[in-house]
């Protein structure tokens, strides 16, 4: 009897020093992991960014990081682009930055002598005079003097708002070859499209313009065709220049509609030309549009825009929309690199 309590007892004895050993172990465990949480991260450097102008927008690889100037970041080892976006100039400052493993703090300021030339777009304005329908129902028509006051309107959207927009790292050429003989029949739809456009104009080649836009009138009192609307098409490849195109049918009170618009929301030229160029030029080029059900022109509600639709349309073009925890669009990077002209040819960065 005596030998089986002993027995029992050391059993026991045994049993407790095991669980002990166990507790040990689990909070030497815990220890380590709250140890290796709290390790600096040693693949990341600091780096500080500062510019002539405080509250500037800076971009890290193109991308911007929703903080202004000065600022301070961790950055991995390599190569970055450092990019300051100056408010009050509206001009864009670039760097290339080289981190090492010695870098303990990197800093930079970035100054007039990071300012960056802007790239050139070329847009050619074609007003037609005249339409008709596909069955040649009837004829409505802008006089020259008319479609003036569309060109202008083209040109003030682009040097106005645009170019300021893109921190000016794109300066627009404008050029205009109205057709005045002919009276151009339209699609089923009642458009001008790529294929009836180059039918009238053939002379177009790769990298002659970036974008290209025919402007015709929808309706007038003896002959209504069609109300307002302005149709992109997506893809470059629709012309074979390869250059954007959109087309606008446009209203019968011109000047009325025109100075309401500038008054309100003067984005017509400018929402067409993000279709061609927000929808797939760049992001076929790699860059991250904001979308939903596959729309970005058209995605500003989901992302809490409302009209007028300017303040959209300056973040898709400055790449500041944001999307999550970072931020999407064009930027500034992706216009130095690369215009829908230079694609044509092969002369992209």
């Amino acid at each position: 009897m005596k030998k089986v309590i002993n027995y029992k007892v050391a059993l026991i004895s045994v049993l407790f020093i095991y669980a002990m050993m166990i507790n040990l172990g689990c909070n030497s465990i815990d220890e380590s992991s709250a140890e290796e949480t709290n390790k600096p991260d040693t693949s990341k450097f600091n780096l500080s960014v500062a510019a002539v102008e405080e509250g500037a927008a800076i971009y890290i690889d193109g991308v911007y990081t929703g903080k202004s100037t000065p600022a301070n970041f961790l950055v991995s080892k390599g190569e970055h682009v450092i990019g300051v976006g100056l408010n009050t100039a509206k001009t864009y400052l670039r760097r290339e930055v080289q981190v090492s493993s010695t870098t303990e703090q990197l800093v930079i300021s970035l100054d007039e002598a990071d300012l960056q030339q802007p790239k050139t777009w070329k847009v050619l304005f074609v007003g037609v005079n005249q339409v008709t329908t596909a069955n040649g129902n009837c004829i409505s028509s802008y006089s020259t003097e008319q479609l003036d006051l569309a060109y202008e309107f083209l040109k003030w959207s682009f040097e106005e708002k645009v170019e300021p927009y893109s921190y000016n790292t794109t300066n627009w050429e404008f050029y205009r070859s109205d057709i005045t003989t002919d009276i151009v029949q339209l699609s089923n739809d009642h458009l001008i499209n790529p294929e009836i456009f180059e039918s009238k104009i053939i002379d177009i080649q790769k990298g002659d313009y970036d974008l290209i836009v025919s402007f015709f009138r929808g309706a007038q009192q003896d002959c209504f065709i069609a109300d307002f609307i302005g149709i992109a098409w997506y893809d470059v490849t629709a012309l074979s220049s390869e250059s954007s195109y959109f087309t606008i049918r446009y209203y019968d009170d011109l000047e009325g509609a025109m100075i309401t618009s500038k008054q309100n929301d003067p984005g017509m030229f400018i929402h067409e030309w993000l279709h061609t160029v927000a929808e797939r030029f760049y992001p076929n080029r790699g860059y991250t549009m904001p979308t939903f059900k596959g729309q970005v022109v058209h995605a500003a509600e989901r992302y809490g825009y409302s009209a007028p639709w300017m303040s959209w349309y300056e973040d898709i073009i400055a790449g500041k929309v944001k999307d999550g925890s970072s931020y999407v669009g064009i930027g500034p990077e992706a216009f130095l690199e690369c215009t829908v002209r230079e694609q044509a040819i092969g002369q992209c960065l």
